[in-house]
Parts: structure tokens; C-alpha cells; sequence
């Protein structure tokens, strides 16, 4: 991981401000996760999207990206529990980007499960 520009210190700044000032609202949440993990910042990305989640159980991307993590760092069955979920609320939701974003990461996991269609 190399050291964050000053812009995009100050990106992270700005949105953990937003974060401090709206703390039940989802999306300077996932603005902040978002700025982590470009800059780098994988296990408080991680931390952030977890958050996420627990605050907005339904928001598919922030499983997606939370499963996307956990599969990066080597940590398959997190990755599983995480993309399954997402998948689920992407096809419940009706988005299909989403789901196909799932089923590109669910086929970098090395088993031959079936996977929710």
C-alpha cells in the first residue's frame, strides 16, 4: 500500500466529516468506504462496508464489495457469506448489474458450489 495523495487524504477527510454528521445515513458511509479501499485502505474499507451493512442489511453493492474484499484477502468463506448475500438482494431488488457482478466474483472462489440463481 503506498501513501494516499493529499487529495485523496482529503476525500477520506471530508467523508469520514459526513460520516460524523450523519451517522445513521448510508451513504457518506459508503462514499468513505469507497475512498478507503481506492486508497489502499482494505481492512478499514472493510470495516467500513461491514458497518455499512449492519446499518442497511439490504444495500447489495456494500455486501458485493465486502465479499470482493474478503475474497482479495484469502478469506473464502467470509467471501461466500458476504457475495450470496449480495447476490440475494440484487436479484430480490431486480438489479442485474449487480448480480452479474456476483457471479464474475462468485467464480473466483475454487469450489464447485451451486449458487443461488
Amino acid at each position: 500500500m503506498t501513501d494516499p495523495t493529499p487529495a485523496m487524504t482529503a476525500k477520506i477527510a471530508r467523508f469520514e466529516a459526513l460520516k460524523a454528521r450523519m451517522p445513521t445515513s448510508e451513504l457518506p458511509r459508503w462514499s468513505l468506504a469507497q475512498a478507503l479501499e481506492e486508497a489502499g485502505h482494505k481492512a478499514e474499507a472493510e470495516a467500513e462496508y461491514e458497518a455499512l451493512v449492519a446499518l442497511k442489511p439490504d444495500y447489495c453493492l456494500a455486501w458485493l464489495r465486502l465479499g470482493a474484499l474478503r475474497l482479495e484477502g484469502g478469506r473464502i468463506e467470509a467471501a461466500r457469506t458476504a457475495l450470496v448475500e449480495g447476490k440475494r438482494l440484487a436479484i430480490d431488488q431486480g438489479h442485474n448489474a449487480p448480480r452479474l457482478e456476483a457471479d464474475r466474483l462468485m467464480a473466483e472462489l475454487d469450489d464447485d458450489e451451486d449458487w443461488p440463481t
